[in-house]
């Protein structure tokens, strides 16, 4: 009996201790599945400048940039996004530049004709359309022009969905 009080004990302590999403205003933790494809955006400027990189000259810090949507009444909805550090995924699939990071973009998107927004620091808006497949993401519109793929020739590795934009 004591070995079953025990055992409840720590499932109870472990369902209390896990955030889970969209509960308490957070996102996703360690126990959480992920929803699927993330949408990975490279941001560079017309000198090939990393944006994103604390080290760039004039760089986006993470505070400064706002990922979201509007409903019918123009409410803004802020989704959640990560910046990820430049890796290494095979010698021929290597990333030198940080990614911003969203799953959510991706769940939220039913269709092409769904419009997000992307706000780097005081600068323009960006409107984002994203067609999403089973495990990727089939096209990327910002402001209506379809984006370049970071890494065309990673057809079939998980980096399909890192895309490029240049400011």
């Amino acid at each position: 009996m004591k070995k079953f009080l025990i055992i409840l004990s720590a499932i109870f302590i472990v369902g209390l201790g896990c955030k889970k999403e969209n509960i308490g205003g957070g996102g996703l933790c360690a126990c959480s599945v992920l929803p699927g494809p993330s949408l990975m955006l490279v941001i560079k400027n017309s000198s090939d400048v990393d944006l994103l990189s604390p080290t760039s000259t004039g760089y986006f810090e993470k505070a400064k940039i706002q990922l979201y949507s509007k409903d019918a009444n123009n409410v803004i909805k802020q989704l959640n996004f990560d910046i990820k550090q430049p890796f290494t995924y095979t010698n021929d699939a290597k990333i030198t530049y940080y990614q911003l990071v969203s799953y959510e973009i991706t769940r939220l998107s039913k269709s092409i004709d769904n419009t997000f927004y992307l706000k780097l620091g005081d600068a323009k808006v960006y409107e984002l359309n994203l067609k999403v497949g089973n495990n990727s993401i089939d096209k990327l519109l910002i402001d209506k022009i379809e984006a370049v793929k970071e890494l065309p020739n990673a057809t079939g590795l998980p980096l399909n969905n890192i895309y490029r934009l240049k400011i």
